[in-house]
């Protein structure tokens, strides 16, 4: 735009230079910020990592074209048809046209607003920051935001000692109920699951896969708690649960039950355990979004008791494990041999008949050899009776454990778990004087903690890693701190398009903050390094001119950063109930809300940021000598000698004559 045009290939290689340091720079800023996803373990570990992995790469390699391909691009599209204009046609004023022209004079005008009152405006963005910190820490928070999964599973769990007839009946009650809630197109059950299942259940347990209606007009949970009212009603004192498949197995590898909270109570007498357990349902049952809310089943059973007396064992001559392999033999019995019919083999068992294990006189009659091969019975040396015993005894690091587990509904995940620990401080305290006894709760809650710590404290590192990024560019411990200090005017937009499109904190809403940080610092590096080229290149020297000046030819590569990488996430903030991109609606939000506010008010706070701290910086750095041999020496291998001899041509105006 000179009147005396440079040559465009040395043009292309100036500008590339000016921008290559701001965008690796920035680059490596937006690839640090993931690093905490490669350490998450568990679910969302599995989940989050492939995502951080493919923006890595993919930012990357946007990279490597930027820096070979746009050049070469630039020379043969943009370069030849500047070439080709006139310079009586060529307007300083025309780059952009009308809508530029606004973008600069708005960028203007914020850039001077921002020095004169910068201590109000970062006063009003500390305030703005922390009301919506606020607004975040109250809203509520979940480990996952909820999947749609398009099906419901709905369990009904009877007494363990329930029959196979009993839980079938049960079983066509529930799928007769289910069936007439509007919402539901079909319902499968089954009643028990194999012993060689991966998830073996015994009889007493039945599942109903509900499939919903995608031309129903109800949403997802209303068809849910539709069916949690009706269950009930329909089954009182039976415990149930409705969840989503998918929902159910992730927290049975969380927790090893099929609930989103599990209150684990662990300790040495089951007694207490059962007492505590019902103490516990009890507290929480009145707790406003508890659901499905019921004590892992166990009960007293009978069973079959033989009882050695050891010193009429020792008298007869008789080992006790012969004893036990005969009563194992009588009770349980044991294949010993097969019978082959075509390609079958059905395995042939020795043991007493249904009726015979029934009777405990039948048992107690069974013959024992003596150690003088004379024979005895069972009752001449153990005891044989009925005893009552519990159904299941279920241990968890070497402990007893019994679990009162619930689901949540119509509220966040950790406020109800926030009002269930406040229920439970009165029986930690009982069990406290208790010695070998101790409770806590399990499930999303925990998983969602362990987490967000692990995230907030990989995230330190990041920070520091973004520091060192920062000083390594700038050098300048000072810039690059200015840099970070200005970016939580990013997390206002992302807060607040959290807060008004109804979501709650989860694990992919911190993994949104993580990835905003990122794209909010490379636009911070864009305007600060351009003020320093200003100043070290053009001969800028530090004052608001030039400042209006960084900020004028700024403001369209800082919004064109952030149009394409709001623009791309939009199909995806359109589509918060769509199956499969559930985990990725979160993280659109917060960064499309975050770009901004971040935009918005980069040039009204980090100009009046810079203006009162960056002077001294600014201009120590400025003063660093530029390579002018280098950039003459790389000139004489891009541009021919004639181009270059016409170039040193002094330029006369009309009439003038040149000088000696």
């Amino acid at each position: 735009r000179r009147d005396r045009k440079e040559p465009v290939l040395w043009v292309l290689f100036k500008a590339s230079s000016e921008i290559r340091k701001p965008v690796m720079y920035g680059t490596l800023l937006v690839t640090v910020v993931y690093l905490p996803l490669f350490f998450l373990s568990g679910i969302e570990g599995r989940l989050f990592a492939p995502i951080g992995l493919a923006y890595i790469i993919s930012v990357m390699a946007s990279l490597f074209v930027a820096l070979t391909v746009t050049p070469v691009l630039c020379y043969y599209l943009l370069g030849r048809r500047l070439q080709n204009r006139s310079s009586e046609t060529e307007s300083h004023d025309d780059y952009g046209g009308w809508l530029v022209s606004k973008l600069r004079s708005a960028a203007a005008a914020g850039v001077r607003v921002s020095t004169g009152h910068i201590d109000r405006i970062v006063a009003v963005s500390v305030v703005a920051f922390l009301v919506m910190g606020v607004f975040l820490m109250t809203a509520g928070s979940t480990f996952l935001p909820p999947f749609n999964e398009g099906t419901a599973q709905v369990n009904v769990v009877l007494p363990p000692d329930s029959s196979l007839e009993t839980s079938d009946r049960f079983g066509r009650r529930l799928e007769q109920l289910v069936g007439q809630v509007d919402g539901v197109s079909s319902v499968a059950r089954r009643t028990g699951r194999a012993p060689g299942d991966e998830h073996a259940m015994p009889v007493s347990v039945s599942e109903a896969i509900v499939n919903f209606d995608p031309d129903s007009e109800r949403s997802r949970e209303e068809v849910i708690e539709d069916i949690r009212d009706r269950l009930a009603l329909e089954f009182p004192g039976v415990a149930t649960s409705t969840e989503q498949p998918l929902a159910h197995l992730m927290s049975a590898l969380l927790s090893g039950v099929n609930a989103q909270v599990a209150i684990k109570i662990t300790g040495p007498d089951l007694d207490v355990l059962r007492d505590t357990a019902s103490e516990v349902e009890a507290r929480i049952r009145a707790i406003s979004g508890v659901r499905d809310l019921y004590t892992e089943p166990q009960v007293l059973i009978d069973q079959v008791e033989v009882k050695p007396r050891r010193t009429e064992l020792a008298r007869m001559g008789i080992d006790l494990a012969a004893l036990a392999e005969t009563v194992e033999l009588a009770m349980g019995g044991q294949e010993v041999s097969r019978l082959q019919v075509g390609q079958i083999a059905y395995p042939i068992k020795v043991r007493l008949e249904e009726s015979d294990r029934k009777d405990l006189s039948q048992l107690a009659g069974l013959y024992l050899r003596r150690g003088d091969d004379a024979l005895a019975r069972i009752d001449d040396v153990a005891d044989v009776r009925v005893s009552k015993t519990p159904n299941n005894i279920n241990r968890e690091n070497v402990q007893r454990r019994i679990v009162v587990q619930h689901n949540v509904g119509g509220r966040s995940l950790g406020e109800v778990v926030t009002e269930v620990e406040a229920a439970l401080e009165p029986v930690r305290q009982k069990l406290a004087a208790l010695p070998g006894y101790s409770i806590r709760i399990s499930g999303q809650f925990e998983a969602q903690q362990e987490a967000t710590r692990l995230i907030l404290a990989l995230s330190v590192g990041s920070l520091l890693l973004m520091v060192l990024i920062l000083y390594m560019h700038f050098r300048s411990i000072r810039l690059a701190l200015l840099v970070l200090v200005t970016r939580p005017i990013a997390f206002i937009g992302a807060g607040a398009y959290v807060i008004l499109s109804g979501q709650v904190l989860s694990v992919a809403t911190l993994v949104g903050f993580i990835a905003l940080l990122g794209v909010a610092a490379r636009n911070a590096i864009l305007l600060v390094d351009h003020y320093l080229h200003l100043m070290r290149e053009e001969g800028e020297s530090f004052s608001i001119d030039m400042l209006v000046r960084a900020g004028q030819e700024r403001v369209v590569p800082v919004l064109m950063t952030a149009l394409t990488s709001g623009i791309g996430l939009v199909p995806l903030a359109l589509a918060a109930d769509q199956p499969g991109r559930e985990l990725l609606y979160p993280v659109a939000t917060v960064i499309i809300g975050g770009l901004v506010t971040n935009t918005l008010l980069d040039f009204l706070v980090m100009p009046g940021i810079f203006w009162r701290f960056g002077r001294s910086e600014a201009e120590r750095l400025a003063a660093v000598a530029t390579h002018a041999e280098d950039l003459d020496h790389v000139r004489a291998q891009l541009l021919p000698a004639e181009q270059q001899e016409h170039d040193l041509q002094p330029t006369l105006a009309p009439g003038q004559t040149p000088q000696a």
